[in-house]
């Protein structure tokens, strides 16, 4: 082997040395893997599911609900604490459907009576029966002291017509006395009612009917 040949393997080997030198040196610098790493925990949405034992949660989008008390299951409940519709109650001697919902005050007043099946009377002739209910409003609210009115007192009421033999004779009615204080609201409601029973009118161009309603307010001068 001559010298030329012997510089050339020395060279190789020493390529060699210099390969492996660098190659065990960045194995020895690199983290060693972790065999059981720790997994990492992430947040994940939850709703309460009533059907879990213990008050446990399950898995999933948080579902929305509803107020409570509201829904077209949940029953509104009247002023009759009934919770049911229509509502009947009394208001004098006249019975009352109320088919209004949710948390409202009674009426105090009931609405005109005006059954489909019968006709309307003459404006003339409601309007006889109403001016003699007015005289007696007036009459009775005289009594009423200046302390005990707002700054517009008044009576609203509902009359009860029927017609038999010719003449209208009112049958019933109710009052509310407006922006009067206590005791002369009962005052006044209790003597127009009493002093407006038995009130008749002339009918003679009429037939016979029954049950009849009429709307009045009248204010006290």
């Amino acid at each position: 082997m001559n010298n030329r040949m012997l510089a050339v393997l020395g060279a190789l080997a020493a390529v060699g040395v210099i390969v492996l030198y660098v190659f065990v040196k960045n194995a020895g610098s690199a983290p060693a893997a972790d065999p059981d790493p720790e997994p990492v925990a992430r947040p994940t949405a939850t709703s309460h599911d009533p059907s879990t034992a213990n008050g446990g949660t399950s898995v999933g989008p948080a579902q929305p609900a509803l107020p409570a008390g509201t829904g077209s299951g949940s029953g509104d409940v009247g002023s009759d604490g009934s919770g049911q519709y229509p509502k009947d109650y009394m208001i004098g001697d006249i019975r009352v459907r109320d088919h209004r919902t949710g948390n409202n005050k009674p009426l105090d007043l009931p609405t005109n009576i005006h059954p489909a099946e019968h006709r309307e009377l003459p404006s003339t002739l409601t309007h006889d029966i109403s001016q003699q209910v007015k005289k007696l409003v007036w009459q009775c609210g005289a009594e009423v002291p200046k302390d005990a009115r707002g700054t517009k007192p008044r009576v609203d009421g509902q009359l009860t017509v029927s017609i038999k033999n010719h003449t209208l004779l009112l049958t019933n009615i109710v009052t509310q006395p407006r922006d009067i204080e206590g005791p002369s609201a009962d005052a006044l409601k209790q003597c127009v009612e009493q002093k407006s029973a038995g009130l008749t009118a002339v009918a003679s161009d009429q037939e016979d009917i029954t049950d009849y309603g009429i709307g009045i307010t009248f204010a006290i001068p």
